[in-house]
């Protein structure tokens, strides 16, 4: 049975929704491996004794998931812990975690017509802010009405193959097979972590040209064959 990994950020448990999306797919031949994470249990202790939300704890929480590095579909509601975080927000941190992903994205919400508008509608931004934020928005994002039609349609996206380049399948295995125990085979980067190849792949820099240059030969030295060679 093929294999999904979903991670869903949500202060409201999704338990149901998501047993029933499981069941679907199940019949359909998937296995729909997930786990939620409500930010709002990511807290700590204050100075003065309160207890709020922590970036850092939430951070841990996402780099804890086992799976962390083969999510197929990352999944957030929008409005989250006010004054703290929203979705868009929660994309941001995991963009730091796993540069190099660039699977589905999906943020969910009652009233979805007013996310685009929130977002880059905040006076306390810089320009700068804002078009890191707009680049964020439109990089695999998906938006769903958190209601009606929304389990069919959240169930549509995981089952769907992402139509993702060369380069980008070649940086997610890398990251999901990164270990002390496996290193990169080309000579001008067994110096490196393949999560750090991964990152230089998908980057736009001269590195990167080098890399593909690489790449491309060794992938043309294996898939080619010449008739008359034995």
């Amino acid at each position: 049975m093929e294999q999904r990994y979903l991670i869903v950020i949500d202060e409201q448990p999704q338990k149901d929704r998501l047993h029933r999306i499981c069941k679907s797919l199940k019949n359909d031949g998937i296995e729909l491996v997930y786990t939620e994470i409500d930010p709002s249990q990511c807290t700590k202790r204050q100075a003065n004794g309160d207890i709020q939300f922590d970036i850092d704890v939430f951070s841990q929480t996402l780099k804890d998931v086992p799976f962390i590095n083969h999510v197929d579909v990352f999944a957030t509601d929008y409005n989250l812990i006010e004054g703290h975080l929203k979705g868009i927000d929660v994309i941001k941190l995991f963009y730091t975690i796993r540069p190099s992903y660039r699977k589905q994205m999906v943020i969910y919400s009652a009233q979805i017509e007013t996310v685009i508008q929130d977002i880059l509608i905040d006076g306390n931004k810089t320009f700068d802010e804002q078009l890191i934020l707009l680049k964020l928005m439109t990089h695999n994002v998906e938006y769903l009405k958190s209601e009606g039609e929304f389990e069919s349609k959240f169930k549509r996206l995981i089952e769907k193959e992402p139509n993702i380049t060369i380069d980008t399948r070649l940086a997610d295995s890398m990251v999901a097979i990164d270990n002390g125990d496996v290193c990169c085979a080309l000579p001008s980067f067994d110096s490196m972590t393949l999560s750090d190849v991964a990152n230089i792949l998908l980057s736009k820099s001269d590195e990167s040209v080098a890399l593909r240059r690489e790449i491309t030969d060794h992938i043309m030295a294996y898939i080619t064959n010449v008739k008359t060679y034995e």
